[in-house]
């Protein structure tokens, strides 16, 4: 009998195929998350931003301003590390305050907050963690970027979210902590990740707690995209709502007048406790 000959392409296809059908549920979580922590990032950030903090009433009960810059080091290396600063401008009872943090790739995150009442740099431990952001809707651990060992993942079914009134399709991952430490810390038993399948921004986080609860929703509001430092197309948020769907508060994080690499001009000296209290801007 003549033997059927299978193109080289339409074997690697086959294999990928059978590859992709045989992945579980965890390693598929696990595998995207990973893409969506290595996307491309800028080196340099400044810029300006504002927390609208609204209460259950929907009544805008503060409007806080603040400037801020990152600077991150050894991209794309298991050393990468982001250096985070910001400053509160106004109102007058926040002017003073400041936030730093160390974000790091491959180590447990360092942050400290300075409250001009009490003239003193905190460094934020334990359940520290999960205290408001100065009055907001999000936590101290919320800020920044998630860190991704801390989490076991698995694949949920896909499903669709609106962003600016367009259906998407997304990835839905599930987020369980590795630790009941992480859970005590933090406030979060599990979050579900939404992820868009092109871009992989998120564009709906919602969060757990102990008792897998939902007791708040992260929301994508808008997005710029800019070339960074090598070139590569970088996703970067411009805006988001944090819901708190047991009080029914929530808190809009917006960005404005930032500036990317070269032009943010950033002395990375400033990312120091000293520099908490000091103009860098």
């Amino acid at each position: 009998m003549k033997q059927v000959k299978i193109p080289a392409v339409a074997a690697m296809l086959f294999c990928f195929i059978v590859s992709a059908l045989s992945e579980t549920a965890d390693e598929a979580g696990y595998r995207i998350m990973k893409m969506n922590d290595d996307q491309p990032i800028f080196q340099k950030i400044k810029g300006e931003a504002v927390l609208k903090i609204y209460a259950s009433t929907g009544e805008l009960k503060f409007q806080k301003k603040l400037v801020m810059a990152s600077y991150t080091e050894h991209i794309g290396t298991p050393k990468q590390k982001e250096n985070y600063i910001c400053y509160f401008m106004a109102p007058a009872d926040d002017s003073g305050n400041s936030y730093l943090a160390y974000n790091y790739k491959a180590q447990a995150d360092i942050k400290y907050v300075y409250l001009k009442g009490i003239r003193k740099a905190k460094k934020v431990t334990g359940a520290d963690k999960k205290l408001s952001f100065f009055g907001s809707d999000f936590t101290n651990g919320d800020i920044g970027k998630p860190d991704f060992t801390e989490c076991n993942y698995r694949r949920l079914p896909d499903e669709r979210v609106m962003f600016k009134g367009k259906p998407f399709d997304c990835y839905v991952i599930e987020n369980n902590p590795k630790s009941d430490d992480i859970v005590r810390d933090t406030g979060y038993g599990r979050k579900v990740s939404y992820l868009e399948k092109k871009t992989l921004l998120t564009l709906r986080l919602d969060y757990y707690d102990e008792h897998k609860i939902k007791i708040k929703e992260l929301s994508l509001k808008s997005f710029i995209t800019r070339n960074n430092v090598y070139g590569k197309k970088v996703y970067y948020t411009t805006a988001l709502e944090m819901k708190n769907v047991r009080r029914g508060t929530r808190t809009e994080l917006i960005f404005k007048n930032m500036k990317f690499e070269e032009e943010a001009n950033i002395n990375p000296g400033i990312f120091t406790v000293e520099y908490m209290t000091r103009k860098w801007w």
